[in-house]
């Protein structure tokens, strides 16, 4: 549990950050196979986000959603300091 906890700080590590890698070249070559074959642009376009969403679901990036987290938090403080996020108006 302790280790769980000190690789989700740091989000991917060399490992992980290498299979991802490989994931999204194979998604982009599925795509483009996908598309010369004569698959619509939409078509090609719902292939690639689902596999990207499918991707993030396996191999999640802690340290980027914490980030993302983080300027999403200060974007609310700066548009209504009185208001704290998640409560009601």
């Amino acid at each position: 549990m302790v280790f769980e906890s000190i690789a989700m700080d740091r989000g991917l590590s060399g490992i992980e950050k290498k299979e991802k890698a490989v994931a999204l070249l194979a998604i982009a070559d599925q795509a483009q196979k996908r598309s010369s074959a004569g698959e619509s642009p939409l078509e090609t376009q719902t292939f690639i986000n689902g596999a990207r969403r499918e991707l993030a679901r396996e191999l999640p990036d802690t340290k980027k959603m914490e980030d993302a987290f983080q300027v999403s938090r200060e974007y609310q403080r700066a548009r209504d300091p009185g208001q704290r996020p998640g409560q009601g108006i």
